[in-house]
């Protein structure tokens, strides 16, 4: 196998990395490794509004899921092409968010769509501009109102 071609694979493995670091670190609330999943001026764009830069995006999720008892992203169907150090990333999501004392249901899932564009710095890939769109919600809304 060329260098090319192994280089081209393990960019597709770093990136398909990310998607899911994201909803890794969301869950475990580890701010500094979602932190690092997106470049320092990272777009995020989501059906409520926009965001702009990584520390905004931090304090969205740390805001929308601290007061949550658990959450559980699920990634799938990742789609991912690369070229140089550029790259884009379509992947479905599953948002499941949970709060027990809610007396209506404790338990709202979001499910949807992430389309991800992502740049290579200094050997690292980042997420410079992510499009969050919805497919379905199911359960209760009141589990995430702030």
């Amino acid at each position: 196998m060329s260098d090319h071609r192994l280089q081209a694979l393990q960019d597709r493995a770093d990136i398909h990395e990310v998607v899911v670091a994201v909803a890794i670190a969301q869950d475990a609330h580890d701010w500094d490794s979602l932190a690092a999943c997106f470049a320092a001026d990272a777009t995020y764009i989501h059906p409520k509004g926009e965001l702009h830069g990584a520390d905004a995006i931090v304090e969205r999720s740390r805001g929308a899921l601290s007061a949550l008892d658990a959450s559980q992203h699920l990634i799938g169907s990742i789609s991912v092409s690369v070229d140089g150090d550029e790259g884009t990333a379509t992947s479905y999501f599953q948002a499941q968010h949970v709060r027990a004392d809610e007396s209506a249901g404790s338990l709202f899932i979001i499910a949807g769509t992430y389309r991800d564009r992502l740049r290579r710095t200094d050997g690292r890939w980042q997420i410079v501009e992510r499009h969050q769109s919805y497919t379905w919600r199911d359960g209760n809304p009141e589990v995430v109102r702030r």
